[in-house]
């Protein structure tokens, strides 16, 4: 998505909380093509200080920023009989807490027509076994996107992505990937091209707002 808003010619600052490698690589690939400029920022975002600190940071190389991607989000189980509070707390400070603020303190320089894009999952709507925190804090965003859509019409529109299965885990196995396909109408798993196929749709479209838009191959009706 960073790269695709790069040849789109835009200035990316982008969030980091451990992949400092990757995000140096951005920061290369987009100098050597000869795009958009590249201002990593490092900041573990369920702490509110580093939120405000990487804003201001932003605000401060490029200026006022014109599309918001909260996309950061942590998924692992957590079966109800063993779910900790710190795994809870965890979960919803970053996956929901996070995006929240994070639109409050850059809606207050975004220019009119900014955007603000939340990355849900179609878990948000579907929950799924062994992972209901998870999928509650999906729900919330989904339920805050249409929210923040009302509050800030009609200068800044709000929209949401839901995807399926786009990048399986790192520790996924071939049948696991299989199944995954198979849960889908269209008998695959999705592609990073795909999401950003629909990121384009909506930021480019300037009469959406308050909408989610599922990405995940027909897996919602299954």
């Amino acid at each position: 998505m960073a790269e695709e808003l790069l040849r789109q010619g835009m200035n990316v600052t982008a969030h980091y909380r451990t992949s400092k490698v990757e995000t140096l690589e951005l920061q290369e690939w987009a100098r050597t093509h000869g795009l958009g400029e590249v201002f990593p920022v490092q900041a573990d975002l369920t702490k509110m200080e580093q939120i405000e600190g990487s804003v201001s940071l932003s605000l401060k190389t490029f200026g006022p920023i014109d599309l918001l991607v909260n996309s950061a989000s942590d998924f692992y189980p957590t079966p109800l009989a063993t779910t900790t509070q710190a795994e809870w707390d965890s979960l919803f400070e970053l996956n929901l807490k996070a995006p929240f603020f994070l639109s409050q303190i850059c809606c207050r320089t975004m220019p009119s027509r900014g955007h603000i894009l939340l990355v849900a999952d179609v878990h948000g709507t579907k929950p799924i076994k062994r992972f209901a925190p998870y999928c509650a804090t999906k729900a919330g965003l989904i339920s805050l996107c249409k929210s923040l859509a009302k509050e800030l019409a009609p200068k800044i529109r709000v929209n949401s992505i839901s995807p399926g299965t786009i990048l399986p885990p790192d520790n996924a196995t071939s049948v696991e990937v299989e199944k995954a396909a198979a849960r889908s109408l269209l008998g695959r798993v999705g592609t990073p091209h795909d999401l950003v196929q629909a990121m384009n749709f909506l930021i480019h479209n300037e009469y959406m707002t308050g909408f989610d838009l599922i990405v995940d191959g027909g897996r919602a009706l299954v």
